[in-house]
């Protein structure tokens, strides 16, 4: 019991609820679908899984529908978060009248017991309350209820003021562009309501708390109303005009205002008051405001004057809140129906029922076909590739801070200069332009600069030009240029700086602002000058363009065709070019062209797709994929995958030239099979190398294979690696548009040229012998888990039993019961015994139970009231029979003890001789003379008895007994001396049956004389004697026993009845009463007594069905009294022991009587009756079973071990095979000289092509002109969604396989090309990363006033058609589980396969809180504080040699902090000279920004969030692209970059991020990721919907054992699918783990051979684990020695373990001296060639006793011995070449030649030791070999030691005192060729353990 209080204590402290509630709850938030709680989280803080947790919430007044949530499992140290969708009642919500405090209960249960229970209150509020600015705010929009009469009325009156105005009204909404037309509209709502005279109602509201929102509907009837009725009648009314309004709200004042175009805010909810004063200032007018106080009557001002009143009590601080109703109903957040009442009382109206407009439905079952107007989706595709709005710079092109005006008075000399593609200085404006610049505007000031001319010309011809702007503005626009410039390179291979020359001026409907285009674009490079001071730029090699966007904007939109101008030839002067754009713009009004030039970005490289499919649409609507995307459906047939195993593939169909998990296998089988599906590669999860691995397999089956990625980089990636395993001469990169022809030239002509490689030898039988040892790998694992005949397999069968172990082994079930068990059997019985445990418990057990011997099996109410008035009745009769027991013994004077049924029964006889007449006869008579009468027959009835057994008749006695006795006290032993004694002593002897001896004669002459003196006292006492004795005296013997027999009888009954019985008192009694007759009242009563409780005890025995048995032994009264009283006190659980009685029937009668038996005996409860029943089926299970299998009974985990060594081994070789493999293939499918047909005509002619160098003809051309030829040189191209539509021919076959990469980032009108040249497509990204966006086609980015919203991506458009789908789910770049723990959790619900780190109790995450940190809102919008101690953080790692070890990456929230980080960094790089550091390196340094770092990852990750408090404290919850619906996936992608370790630095913590002002998920991701990094892990809440049900395995209970030993262990160690089974803490260092223990469990068994045997543990020991398996058979068998096992491990690895094995002793080998005769030569001895035999046969010698050695060993060993000590270059090479004539075996191994006579040194299995002084001191006199055996004994002893551990213990043993640097080098040349050779695995912290 104590340990079950102990357990339920343990539960309570280990499990947690945590929550947050709604403020205010109301019906709006039922209406829309607002969750009542924030969070609900259950957090288990042990460290062990609690299983079987149900959460339930609670309120008695009704608020709550029912709600209870069931969690198979809890995991450790885990939380968990409970959706509570949809629990408010909406009836409860709608009645309620008044605001009223209800309280929610939240209870976790562990079955019926409350394990945790939390309290909380919410206000509820009335039906038309709004919770007000501290509650929800946003649901003030429900309130705006458009479709109501008024407002219908408002807007007709409005468009009768509008006609006034001169202005038509449809109420069209934003459909004519035009904002004054919409400020209009609102004007004359305003001049409507202003007619109404509305009078202001005296009620004023404070707008922070809960408040009425009125009544709309009667504003108008009353003409009054509140400042809040009216302002959202108002809004309802700009609603109904298809308006979009805003509501403003502040501490005490309300108001309104509108888009003035088609727009709405990022937020439902914001509180960034700036960003609305800056809509509404002036120049903008995004936005018109107005006060509504000023639309009272008495308010005598317009419109125009509100306005200003408005934005002056903005300014003033009167609002802080702004609610955007469009975004509202964006968000799914609608008016609220109007509460009416009606004739049944209250009823809701929605729009439906309020909008008096609204024509009635049609009736069902007519049909009406209907016109679509919208745009097809091919003209939705070409829009969107085409941009001919006026955003596109390229046709409305706005100066600003981020472009240079180039100072030029002659265009033509600009140009003419630069194209001589020298660099020009780029310089501030002039200082002796006399005033001229300064006033200059940004166009038409060419005309102005005659004056300039020769200056301008002075500084063309010295390669300077001018520019508009001071010195600072042009470093900080070239700085920002360069910038833009890089990354768009590097995301998109494209040049984006231009020089534009002239503009074409023109206006929009011929009115308005003047806007410009440019003309000619000329492609710059910007770069800084020598000495780093300024800046310079040139014209690139690519050649001038003409504005193709500008050219098809005129032709559309003013049917102005200057097409022709594309084709122009270059050396035209651009004055001409001018020249001929103006004769075509003669008769547009106001037109004109300006010569001006502006360097700045620019990007319109999407003209070539949007051609590609504008031309070829009817060609692409025949791939299937391209049509399916039309149709918005899916039309591929046949496109089913096989879902086969990895296991289940032949080794040679599914090729890994790389390294590949099996989910990553699974894309590569059906990819090769066809298939064309969604590939989903969330952050590292190895997507390059799976695209890599699918393009070798399919150029292995002659495919041809397209790959598209619109990032550079992202191609280069997949070419670097398919370079690495050998393809790349098969794969043509073309990705830019700007591709050099003579490289594709050259390179095709590299791949014709490569001649086909010797055959292959050992491919097909390797991997026959790889299918051969993955059946053996497979057969264990499959048999553990294979189910059999129980329904579970032996590994399920061994977690039950251990699970069970500790219960009760008291069941005798007989091996028959075993042999007939089934699947369905066992269920039946467990859930029977699950049905006697359930009615045992709860009828308070079965041993020593209340019920026991109640046998009833049915329970109903008449049960009850007959066992419970039975049982009173019972009762009462026990009472009764008592009260007259009690009489009876105190009459009689006797007691009684146990009152069994017998002795009740033999009373009844007692009671009946009492009162019968037989008895009176005896007592009639002195009482003292029956005393004497009665002893005297008793003793005579003895005496005889003892006598006649050895006598056959009584002697005669001649005299007095009192003489014999005399006799015999006088002679004693001498008895025979005596006659009297002789004489009877004859007489005995002659009676007697058996011959006496001596004493017994003596011991009976005794007995006759007490037999005699009895007979005498019988008769001469009484005179009952008289009845037995006949006329002489004599007793007659059977007369006196016939006589005595009723009174024999009568005291035998009373010996059966009474306890320690007084015959002499009970007589005394009868004496005395007999004849009296006083005593029968007493036995009447008595025996009625006895009557009634026999009557009632067979009632109450027949209401309880009891076996009489059950109180055979038993005290009848006690029995019956405590059975019916505790019947009575437990008559509430007799229903669960008729329940329990009728399981235990079916129980036995099937068999299971040992349950029963124990049950009832107390050898087992109900609580560990199953356990019990479990461990004994399923150790006969185990037993039976593991024999019977032919694999387990023979399982050896040593035999495994190798075999999964040899895999591993076998695998590196196969992987390399295949690369050699896919080259043969593709070389031998090469044309050759013999090659007849097309192909040969297409050699020709590509060599006449190679010829000309491609003159005159594109690639495009090219390419068509020799399809053939090209499949065989390249059969995989890699290439940009521009270079496919501009260089490929559009056929729908062209390739077999088309693969997207960074899908989710490609818009689908981009990929469309590339899609319909594939016959299959596999699109491969992340839906939950970074969508398309315009940051890279867009110039400036302003994140805080971001419109538009992303764009759709080909992989939604995939997903949308349910296109099949495959998952990466590996987890390769995180070396800590801490750090994508937050993706895996928020947003991928924790299906990424991660790998725990030995570290793992710490997190690699952490916050760095910058308390002085500032944002500068609505100015520079930086944070220096921030960006200041991000900068000395880079500086302190540069500056640290350890820590400078790992690549830094610095990722910003904001462009603005970007910059600045960027220079301050520059300049701190510079200062403390670290740019080499920082840059020269494999990884430099990055800053970028959410929008461009995807595709980066770094070791270490710097976030700077930039936003946070501003100077007046205040956090604006405006978080830029954060705050977009896509804000979320940015968020992922930042946060899933890093390797090792990411710092955040903020200054703001989470607690500051209120979410209940804003429903951006992305905000609320940063809130939870600035709590995760600064809480850790916890803090992360599982959803419960997707927590899996995967229960704990067999580490559970190796955790349990271990901790026997005293080590601390956690079990399923990991945050994903994969758990390390089992983890040993460090006792050094509880943060730390230091031995992981994999087993062979469900996790491994769904597992791949190549998975369980070689990646797992792989990972695991590259991410610094020590790996241990532990087989399941192994440790059923014998738990002892696995634990002691691993215990000496655990020991050797903590120290523990005093050394008492050296396993170096296995691999040490005495050094064995070859001997030699020492001589004393000089260098002359050698080089002469006399002694040349002499010399060989020294060296062969020293060969065969000193192998292995390298060549300078042997050559100074063989030196040193002939005494040659200083020799020079001719000696060394005389002596190499006679090592050259012993012809021994040489291998060149860390880039030395090493020698050996035979190959035993191969294995690597032994080293040599020198006792004394050593000859061997440097790296040249040590081998490979030997160093890789001594670090095997070194681990052997330690487990893993690192790098620098393990060259220090080397150079111990091998008696290197010091060291140098070399050979330093040389152990670690030959630990990486350990790691090479799969020996060791070096982790990425350097520590070394085997493999």
């Amino acid at each position: 019991m104590a340990s079950k209080k102990s357990a339920k204590n343990t539960l309570k402290e280990a499990v947690t609820l945590s929550y947050k509630l709604q403020r205010f709850v109301s019906y709006a938030d039922f209406f829309n679908r607002v969750p009542l709680f924030i969070s609900l989280q259950v957090s288990n803080q042990s460290t062990e899984t609690i299983d079987d947790i149900d959460v339930v919430i609670e309120n008695a007044a009704g608020l709550l529908l029912p709600f209870s949530k069931h969690l198979e499992h809890l995991p450790f140290e885990s939380t968990v978060e409970i959706a509570t969708a949809e629990i408010l009642s909406p009836l409860y919500l709608t009645e309620i009248s008044e605001i009223t405090v209800q309280p929610v209960t939240i209870k976790a249960l562990s079955g019926a017991t409350v394990i945790v229970e939390a309290r909380a209150e919410v206000t509820v509020l009335p039906f038309d309350y709004w919770s007000g600015r501290s509650g929800n705010a946003e649901l003030l929009s429900c309130f705006s209820r458009p479709k109501i009469a008024d407002c219908l009325r408002v807007l007709s009156e409005a468009q009768e003021q509008l006609k006034k105005w001169g202005i038509a009204c449809e109420w069209r909404g934003y459909a004519e562009g035009d904002k004054n037309k919409i400020r209009q509209i609102a004007a004359a709502i305003f001049s409507v309501l202003k007619k109404n005279s509305i009078e202001k109602s005296a009620a004023e509201f404070q707008y922070e708390d809960p408040m009425p929102v009125g009544d709309i509907t009667k504003i108008l009837k009353t003409r009054v109303g509140t400042s809040f009725e009216l302002t959202l009648f108002i809004v309802s009314c700009l609603e109904c005009a298809n308006l979009h309004p805003v509501i403003v709200v502040g501490e005490k004042s309300v108001s309104c205002g509108v888009w003035l175009y088609d727009n709405c805010f990022l937020d439902s909810v914001s509180d960034d008051t700036v960003l609305l004063q800056k809509y509404i200032s002036g120049g903008i007018n995004n936005i018109s405001g107005f006060d509504v106080e000023d639309v009272f009557s008495g308010r005598n001002v317009n419109f125009t004057a509100s306005e200003k009143h408005f934005a002056q009590k903005l300014d003033g601080g009167y609002f802080d809140t702004v609610i955007d109703v469009k975004r509202c109903r964006l968000a799914r957040i609608y008016s609220l129906p109007l509460k009416v009442k009606g004739i049944k009382g209250y009823e809701l109206l929605g729009d439906d029922e309020t909008n008096i407009e609204a024509a009635p439905q049609n009736l069902s079952g007519i049909k009406k076909l209907s016109v679509d107007g919208k745009a097809t989706k091919n003209k939705q595709w070409e829009r969107r590739l085409l941009d001919l709005s006026l955003k596109n710079s390229l046709l409305n092109f706005k100066p600003d801070k981020n472009c240079l005006h180039i100072v030029s008075s002659d265009i033509n000399a600009t140009f003419g200069g630069l194209s001589s593609h020298s660099e020009y200085a780029v310089l501030e404006k002039p200082t002796d332009g006399r005033g001229m610049i300064d006033d200059l505007s940004f166009f038409g000031s060419a005309s102005r600069l005659s004056a300039l001319s020769a200056l301008l010309e002075v500084e063309l011809k010295n390669k300077r030009i001018r520019t508009y702007s001071s010195k600072d503005e042009v470093n900080d626009v070239m700085r920002y240029l360069i910038k833009k410039a890089k990354t768009a390179e590097e995301e998109a291979g494209a040049n984006v700086i231009y020089l534009a020359f002239g503009f074409l001026k023109w206006y929009e409907n011929g009115v308005g602002e003047p806007k410009y285009a440019p003309l000619i674009l000329c492609p710059a490079k910007i770069e800084k000058s020598k000495g780093g001071k300024g800046y310079s730029v040139r014209f690139t090699d690519d050649e001038m363009q003409v504005n193709t966007t500008l050219l098809e904007f005129l032709l559309r939109e003013y049917k102005i065709d200057i097409r022709g101008l594309d084709n122009i030839a270059s050396g035209i002067q651009i004055s001409e070019i001018i020249a001929m754009v103006k004769m075509e713009i003669l008769n547009m009004k106001n037109w004109d062209v300006v010569e001006e030039v502006y360097l700045a970005n620019f990007s319109f490289a999407r003209y070539a797709m949007w051609n590609d499919v504008r031309k070829n649409i009817d060609k692409f609507r025949k791939n299937p994929m391209v049509k399916s995307l039309l149709n918005n459906r899916l039309e591929i047939t046949n496109n089913v995958f096989e879902d086969k195993a990895e296991d289940e593939y032949p080794a040679a169909e599914v090729l890994s030239p790389m390294v590949a998990d099996s989910s990553q296998f699974s894309a590569i089988a059906e990819a090769i099979n066809g298939a064309s599906f969604v590939l989903h590669g969330p952050p590292g999860t190895g997507k390059s190398q799976t695209i890599t691995n699918i393009i070798a397999n399919c150029l292995n089956k002659g495919k041809r294979v397209l790959f598209v990625a619109e990032k550079q980089a992202a191609l280069s990636v997949v070419k670097k690696r398919l370079d690495g395993i050998g393809l790349g001469d098969f794969c043509l990169e073309l990705h830019s548009n700007k591709v050099d022809k003579s490289v594709v030239l050259h390179n095709l002509e590299t791949t014709l040229d490569l001649k086909c490689e010797e055959e292959e030898g050992e491919f097909a039988a390797k991997g026959e012998l790889i299918e051969a040892l993955r059946k053996d790998l497979n057969e264990p694992i499959s048999a553990l888990h294979k189910k059999r005949r129980l329904g579970v397999s032996v590994y399920e069968a061994i977690l039950i039993y251990l699970k069970n172990k500790g219960a009760p082994d008291v069941l005798d079930i007989e091996s028959t019961f075993y042999d007939s068990l089934t699947k369905e059997k066992l269920e039946t019985y467990e859930k029977m015994l699950m049905e006697v445990a359930a009615a045992a418990k709860q009828c308070g057990g079965v041993y020593r139970s209340p019920f026991e011997n109640v046998n009833l099996t049915e329970f109903d109410s008449d049960v009850r009231n007959t066992v419970y008035y039975s049982a009173e009745v019972m009762i009462a009769e026990i009472r009764h029979l008592k009260n007259y027991l009690s009489l009876f013994l105190d009459f009689y004077r006797q007691r009684v003890s146990a009152f069994t049924d017998k002795k009740l029964q033999t009373l009844v006889q007692l009671i009946e001789v009492l009162r019968g007449e037989e008895i009176k006869e005896y007592f009639d008579c002195d009482e003292n003379e029956f005393y004497v009468f009665f002893n005297a027959n008793r003793r005579l009835d003895r005496l005889l008895g003892n006598y006649f057994k050895n006598f056959k008749a009584l002697i005669p006695v001649d005299v007095n007994e009192a003489v014999i006795e005399q006799e015999l006290d006088n002679w004693g032993d001498n008895y025979k001396s005596s006659k009297v004694l002789g004489t009877l002593a004859k007489r005995l002897r002659k009676a007697a049956i058996v011959k006496l001896s001596p004493q017994e004669e003596l011991k009976y002459i005794g007995i006759v004389a007490q037999i005699y003196s009895d007979l005498n006292l019988i008769k001469t006492n009484t005179r009952l004697s008289a009845n037995f004795t006949d006329r002489g005296g004599k007793i007659n013997f059977k007369r006196r026993e016939d006589f005595l027999e009723p009174l024999m009888q009568m005291h035998a009954l009373c010996e059966g009845v009474f306890m320690d019985y007084n015959a002499d008192s009970f007589n005394s009694v009868l004496v005395k009463s007999v004849g009296s007759g006083y005593a029968v009242p007493i036995l009447d009563g008595l025996k009625q007594a006895i009557a009634g409780f026999e009557a009632g005890k067979n009632n109450f025995a027949a209401a309880v069905n009891a076996d009489p048995e059950g109180w055979y032994d038993e005290d009848l009264l006690d029995y019956f009294n405590d059975k019916a009283s505790a019947l009575i006190d437990n008559i509430d659980m007799l229903a669960g022991w008729c329940m329990f009685k009728r399981i235990s029937h079916e129980l036995d009668e099937a068999g299971l009587t040992f349950i029963t038996d124990s049950l009832a005996s107390g050898a087992i409860s109900s609580d560990n009756l199953l356990d019990s029943f479990r461990k004994n089926v399923y150790r006969n299970f185990l037993e039976t079973n593991i024999g019977a299998d032919a694999v387990l009974s023979k399982f050896s985990s040593s035999v495994l071990e190798e075999k999964i060594e040899q895999f591993r081994a076998l695998d590196e070789q196969y992987s390399e095979l295949a690369r050699e493999h896919i080259r043969r293939a593709l070389i031998s499918r090469l044309p050759s000289t013999s090659t007849e047909g097309a192909l040969s005509l297409e050699v020709l002619a590509f060599q006449r092509h190679l010829k000309s160098n491609l003159r005159g003809m594109t690639l495009k051309g090219f390419f068509a002109d020799i399809p053939e030829l090209l499949t065989a040189l390249a059969p995989c191209m890699l290439m940009s969604p521009v270079t496919v539509a501009q260089y490929l021919e559009p056929e729908p076959d062209l390739f077999d396989l088309v693969i997207f990469d960074e899908a989710s980032q490609l818009p689908t009108s981009e990929a469309i090309g590339a899609l319909a040249r594939a016959k299959s497509a596999i699109i491969v990204g992340d839906p939950k990363q970074l969508p398309p966006t315009s940051f890279f086609s867009s110039g400036y980015v302003d994140e805080e006033n971001l419109d538009n919203e992303d764009l759709e991506s080909i992989l939604d458009d995939c997903l949308a058609l349910s296109m099949p789908e495959k998952h990466l789910t590996w987890h390769y770049r995180s070396k800590h589980e801490s750090l994508i723990a937050f993706s895996n959790i928020m947003y991928y619900g924790s299906k990424l396969c991660t790998f725990p780190s030995p570290d793992a109790l710490e997190s690699k995450v952490r916050l760095a809180l910058v308390e002085d940190g500032v944002y500068d809102r609505g100015f520079t919008k930086r944070n220096k504080g921030e960006a200041d101690a991000l900068v000395n953080e880079v500086i302190r790692r540069l500056k640290d040699p350890k820590l400078s070890q790992s690549s830094i990456g610095i990722v910003t929230f904001s462009t603005a902090q970007q910059d600045y980080i960027e220079r301050r960094l520059s300049d701190a790089l510079i200062k403390n000279r670290l740019e080499d550091a920082a840059f020269e390196r494999e990884e430099p340094i990055f800053v970028k920004n959410l929008e461009n770092v995807q595709g980066d990852e770094r070791d270490v990750i710097l976030f700077s969030v930039c936003y946070g408090p501003d100077r007046t404290g205040r956090i604006s919850l405006n978080f830029g692209p954060l705050n977009q619906v896509g804000g979320w996936r940015r968020l992922n992608v930042a946060v899933s970059r890093a390797r090792e370790e990411m710092v955040v630095f903020a200054s703001m913590t989470s607690a500051m991020i209120d979410l209940s002002k804003t429903n951006s998920k992305g905000v609320a991701g940063l809130k939870a990721f600035l709590e995760f990094a600064q809480k850790g892990k916890t803090t992360l809440a599982l959803n419960a919907e997707e927590l899996q049900s995967a229960k704990s395995g067999i580490g559970k209970y190796i955790a349990r054992e271990l901790k026997t030993y005293g080590y601390e262990c956690r079990y399923d160690v990991g945050i994903s699918e994969f758990k390390i089974d089992c983890a040993v803490v460090d006792p050094k260092n509880k943060k730390r783990f230091i031995l992981a223990i994999l087993c062979d469990g469900s996790t491994a068994f769904r597992s791949s051979a190549k998975d369980r045997c070689i990646l797992q543990t792989q990972i695991l020991k590259h991410n610094n684990w020590n790996v241990v398996r532990l087989f399941s058979i192994n440790f059923i068998n014998n738990p002892k020695r696995e634990i002691k096992r691993i215990k000496d491990i655990l020991d050797r690895l903590t120290g523990v373990e005093k050394q008492t094995r050296d396993y170096l002793t296995k691999y040490k080998k005495a050094y064995r001296y070859a001997k030699l005769e020492q001589q004393n030569n000089l260098a002359q001895f050698v080089t002469s060639g006399e002694n040349d035999a002499e010399i060989v046969a020294r060296l062969k010698a020293i060969a065969s006793a000193e192998e292995p050695f390298s060549e300078q060993f042997l050559m100074k060993r063989c030196l040193n011995s002939l005494g040659v000590l200083k020799y020079g270059a001719k000696v060394e090479e005389r002596m190499l070449n006679l090592i050259n004539l012993c012809e021994l075996k040489r291998e060149t191994l860390c880039g030395k030649t090493y020698l050996r006579k035979t190959d035993k040194c191969l294995d690597c299995d032994f080293y040599r030791y020198e006792a004394g002084e050593p000859i061997r001191k440097t790296e040249q006199d040590f081998t490979p070999y030997e160093v890789i055996a001594l670090i095997k004994g070194l681990l052997e002893n330690k487990v893993s030691l690192y790098c620098d551990e393990l060259i220090a213990l080397v150079c111990t043993e091998l008696k290197v005192a010091r060291p140098s640097d070399r050979f330093t080098e040389f152990i670690n040349q030959c630990i990486m060729l350990g790691v090479q050779k799969g020996i060791f695995i070096r982790s990425i912290s350097d520590r070394i353990s085997f493999c």
